[in-house]
């Protein structure tokens, strides 16, 4: 299976992703900052977990579980349950790159993060194969990139200034701010538009939840969840409002008798 690199697909994934960058670069500095003061966590430690974990909520969980005393068995499980909403968007991309070449689908999965799936999820399935790998490919080697340096630059500056987060800060505050570009992506209709909006609540609520950052998956569930009850209920409106006569019975209308497939998830 040959591939070829789709120049398009690399435009519009750096077109999508411009608008999601600037909350990052920040979220990066202030995890670089956290382990430049860490009593535990060693600098080339800690932003070597910048390539090796490359999940910011979770790798700001895992300092703060091991500046708090717990062991390294506990930090590794708060950064999996963290992690865990990952599982989520494998599933739903699932039916997108499922005859992708083997090397892609081993490799590619490293740099799903939240804002690289905000973009590619929208795109259809058909999608031209070059375009497909193009598409994600840059969008994964922008945010490693973008990413590394901005962790590499926050811990050389908490080195070189000293204590620069006050110890009254709540750095697990800091996560919420990670998505908030994430909310403008996702309202394209109402089920997006009340997912956002439940999600963002409930990361609020849920940020003393206990291990550090697991709230955030629980408010990612929230907002799944409410998000698909409301489309569901959708669904079950539009079907009622055809078999009443106002469609056209060949789903052209409104109310139109043909459903779209529901994404796949396992």
């Amino acid at each position: 299976m040959t591939f070829s690199w789709n120049r398009e697909a690399s435009r519009d994934a750096i077109r999508g992703l411009i608008p999601l960058t600037p909350p990052v670069p920040l979220f990066g500095l202030v995890f670089g900052l956290a382990v430049a003061e860490s009593d535990v966590v060693g600098p080339v430690a800690g932003w070597a977990s910048s390539f090796l974990i490359f999940g910011g909520a979770s790798q700001l969980a895992g300092v703060v579980v091991l500046d708090a005393g717990s062991s390294v068995v506990v930090a590794i499980g708060t950064i999996l349950v963290i992690n865990a909403r990952h599982l989520m968007y494998s599933a739903a991309l699932r039916s997108r790159f499922r005859d992708t070449p083997r090397w892609f689908r081993v490799l590619g999965p490293y740099t799903l993060v939240d804002q690289l799936f905000a973009i590619t999820e929208p795109r259809p399935d058909d999608d031209p194969l070059d375009y497909k790998l193009s598409h994600y490919l840059t969008g994964g080697l922008y945010w490693v990139l973008w990413w590394v340096v901005a962790v590499a630059v926050g811990v050389v500056v908490g080195l070189t200034l000293g204590d620069v987060i006050p110890e009254s800060w709540s750095l697990e505050f800091s996560v919420p701010l990670l998505f908030l570009g994430l909310l403008v992506n996702a309202v394209r209709d109402r089920p997006g538009l009340l997912a956002a909006s439940v999600s963002a609540v409930v990361a609020v609520l849920a940020i003393d939840l206990q291990p550090p950052g697991v709230g955030l998956l629980v408010a990612a569930v929230a907002g799944l969840a409410a998000g698909s009850a409301l489309g569901a209920v959708g669904g079950d409106d539009a079907g009622t409002n055809d078999d009443a006569g106002t469609g056209t019975g060949d789903g052209s209308g409104p109310g139109g008798g043909v459903d779209e497939p529901a994404a796949e998830e396992c």
